[in-house]
């Protein structure tokens, strides 16, 4: 998926408009699978990296179907490690409609997030993408937690987070979801882990295929 990002920026085709169609297409899936979507208590979490980045824009297209959407960012605004993700955070924060938590201080952050996790009807797990590396630390580690014990309907951007893209390997804990909405391509580490991922869907973000056949 890298080394197709990489190509269809070559082409014109930028990693921002990308991260613009995966998020657009992700809030489609949504409100495709909640008709009365304007009721539903919503939370999306993001992590620093694009996957993050996937939820912002996704925040953004359900702010015009839900009354109560917040946004969950676990770093803080200054760490985003991505040009488009810190594009899409610079956006999403002049949203008022959208209530933002950004994470400064972490005991307040967990309360919070206990708080809203308690009542949230979906949860959107926008922290990890396919570059995840080593164990997974805090705050995403508790948050996770926090999630799987969470009632909610929880839905996994790309992948769910905390699994290996590759292999299907968990490294440490991981986001079980109840929906998976994953881009361009279903991953082979999600393939028949239905346990984890509930159901996949995959969706199209504007790669055209033939640029598969010239990597």
């Amino acid at each position: 998926m890298k080394a197709l990002e990489n190509k269809a920026e070559e082409r014109g085709i930028s990693k921002l408009l990308l991260m613009e169609n995966a998020g657009a297409r992700l809030a489609i899936e949504i409100i495709k699978k909640f008709k009365d979507i304007e009721n539903k208590n919503i939370i999306i979490v993001c992590g620093s990296g694009n996957n993050g980045g996937d939820g912002m824009v996704c925040a953004r297209h359900l702010c015009n179907f839900s009354k109560s959407i917040s946004l969950f960012l676990l770093t803080s605004g200054e760490l985003i490690k991505t040009k488009e993700n810190k594009i899409n955070w610079q956006i999403i924060k002049q949203i008022r409609s959208i209530s933002i938590y950004e994470y400064m201080n972490e005991k307040e952050f967990y309360i919070k997030f206990r708080e809203l996790s308690g009542t949230a009807d979906i949860i959107i797990d926008s922290i990890f993408g396919t570059g995840l590396k080593g164990n997974i630390k805090n705050p995403a580690s508790q948050i996770i937690e926090i999630i799987n014990k969470s009632n909610s309907f929880k839905v996994a951007v790309d992948i769910p987070s905390g699994i290996d893209p590759n292999n299907g390997n968990i490294q440490d804990k991981c986001v079980k979801a109840n929906m998976t909405v994953t881009f361009h391509k279903s991953k082979p580490g999600i393939k028949n882990k239905i346990n984890i991922t509930g159901e996949v869907i995959v969706v199209p973000i504007g790669i055209p295929p033939e640029l598969e056949n010239q990597l």
